[in-house]
């Protein structure tokens, strides 16, 4: 657990939040003691300029500084001062300087606050004269101090300098530092609860997250282990909920696969066992002398190994075609010939069974792009397969056509079909007639029945060609086979990259870029 991926996230998340936490307290509290150290000044100069006017009366009428530190300690209220009355009641004290005094601090007070920091008055000289903290009374002020004092003006002369507060050293008052420590306090305080809360919600968040991802690494490690029936419950949308349904994609096929890979296996095993067995009994009977070594039952004995060479030659063939590495020795070929040619070798077959084999070729067809060889193996397949299926009396009808679809441009495919007279393929069967070794009729021996590799071979030899096969049936009416080719070569499409098409016929879903239906070869658009 501790290389999780939740263990990693919650300590780059806890990191982030100190580091956030510690810069946002030392930025706030920095920027706050800033911000009130320059509020605090600028109240100190504004009690100065204020006082600076008092004074500057104050020495006016004084003619020099003399009881000017009296005079600012016994500052008086904002009400006139009281004197006993002739009739015993106290009344307002209304000399004229008194009442001067108190007129100006009354305006002092009201314009810049009461005045409870300390204030020191220098003369003209920059000795101190008056100190309300008492600290530096008769002294020499510092130069560099008297610089931010409120000069006092008399008459266009400057009879002294006047501080107040923060003018005369830069430290808050002991409110002003209450003040301050509280507000740091707070701001403490709030970062770490806000980071702590941050830090539970991030923590379930990691886990919603993490916790797919490790149903996901578990239910991987049990199909690594052989498990292919595991899968992820889908629990959201997000890309931890895309992740887990393609990984139920991806199961799947796997499963899929490895049924097929099963099936096959059996199949192959199957179809490999009935010709090795007659070889098998054949050469034992011959050399026990139960069979004579005559030419007939060696015959008998080739037949079987033909069939076992013409099997494994299907199953490399195919095993190529699905790899994408079947070799095409594209020229240009006349499709018409390469069914005749077909036709005629299989009219010794036909005739032994009684089978009528139909040619219908429109004429003037042009050539294409394609492998003849290879397409006189589908025509084979096809046709063959037909003549298995039709009995006696039947025939087995083999069509080419040309279908344009842009007449202007070239653009077309031929269709060829193959038509016979047999039985039919149930409805149910017919999605699967292109699988390997897929038998219709499940008692059908292979003597009869063929390799059941000839029509998936056919499937993977047209679309390489870039074209498209389908089958047509109707049970007691025969079946049809049909493939189509492009005028102009091109390599097979790209399952991922072909549209699907609903076939309005039949409602089979088709994957492909042609306009015919590959189940029962209906037009899938104009």
């Amino acid at each position: 657990m501790r290389n999780s991926i939740w263990t990693r996230l919650m300590g780059v998340f806890l990191g982030v939040i100190i580091v956030g936490v510690i810069i946002m307290v030392v930025s706030v509290q920095l920027t706050t003691a800033a911000q009130l150290k320059r509020r605090v000044l600028s109240d100190d100069v504004a009690q100065a300029n204020a006082l600076a006017s008092l004074l500057a009366g104050f020495y006016s009428q004084n003619g020099n500084w003399n009881e000017v530190e009296s005079f600012l300690a016994a500052a008086p209220s904002q009400s006139p001062p009281a004197t006993p009355q002739p009739d015993g009641m106290m009344g307002p004290m209304m000399g004229p300087q008194m009442m001067w005094s108190w007129r100006q601090w009354v305006q002092v007070t009201r314009t810049s606050g009461s005045i409870t920091d300390r204030v020191v008055v220098l003369d003209s000289q920059g000795e101190v004269i008056a100190d309300t903290g008492g600290a530096s009374l008769g002294e020499q002020h510092p130069a560099q101090h008297a610089k931010n004092g409120i000069p006092v003006t008399v008459g266009g002369e400057t009879v002294g300098t006047v501080l107040v507060g923060s003018m005369i050293e830069p430290v808050l008052n002991p409110a002003d530092e209450d003040f301050l420590r509280s507000v740091n306090i707070s701001i403490l305080i709030t970062s770490m609860s806000v980071g702590i809360l941050a830090l539970v919600l991030g923590s379930l968040l990691f886990r919603q997250i993490t916790a797919p991802l490790r149903a996901l690494s578990e239910s991987a490690q049990a199909i690594a282990d052989g498990d292919l029936g595991r899968r992820v419950d889908i629990k959201s949308n997000d890309e931890v909920g895309q992740a887990a349904h393609s990984f139920n994609r991806m199961a799947e096929s796997l499963a899929r696969a490895d049924a097929q890979r099963r099936n096959l296996i059996a199949d192959i095993a199957h179809e490999l066992r009935t010709p090795l067995t007659v070889v098998q009994g054949n050469l034992e009977a011959l050399m026990d002398g139960v069979y004579d070594l005559t030419p007939e039952n060696v015959a008998a004995v080739h037949k079987q190994t033909v069939v076992l060479t013409r099997l494994v030659a299907d199953l490399r063939d195919l095993a190529l075609a699905e790899a994408g590495q079947l070799q095409l020795e594209l020229k240009a070929a006349a499709l018409s010939e390469v069914v005749t040619q077909v036709s005629e070798g299989l009219e010794i077959q036909a005739d032994e069974k009684g089978v009528t084999l139909k040619l219908e070729i429109e004429e003037a067809l042009p050539r294409i792009q394609a492998d003849e060889q290879r397409l006189a193996q589908v025509l084979y397949n096809l046709m063959a397969n037909a003549l298995r299926h039709t009995p006696t009396g039947g025939t087995v009808t083999t069509s080419v056509e040309l279908r344009a679809e842009r007449p202007l441009q070239g653009k077309g495919r031929l269709v060829v079909r193959v038509q016979d007279t047999g039985s039919g393929i149930a409805p149910e069967d017919l999605p699967h007639v292109f699988e390997r070794f897929y038998r219709a009729d499940r008692s059908r021996a292979r003597a009869t029945g063929g390799s059941g590799l000839g029509l998936t071979i056919a499937k993977q030899i047209v679309e390489a060609h870039g074209g498209q096969i389908w089958a047509q049936s109707w049970l007691g009416a025969g079946s049809t086979f049909a493939f189509s080719l492009p005028l102009s070569a091109r390599s097979s499409p790209s399952p991922s990259s072909s549209p699907h098409h609903i076939c309005p016929k039949c409602g089979q879903t088709t994957e492909s870029d042609w306009l015919l239906c590959a189940y029962c070869g209906a037009e899938l658009k104009g």
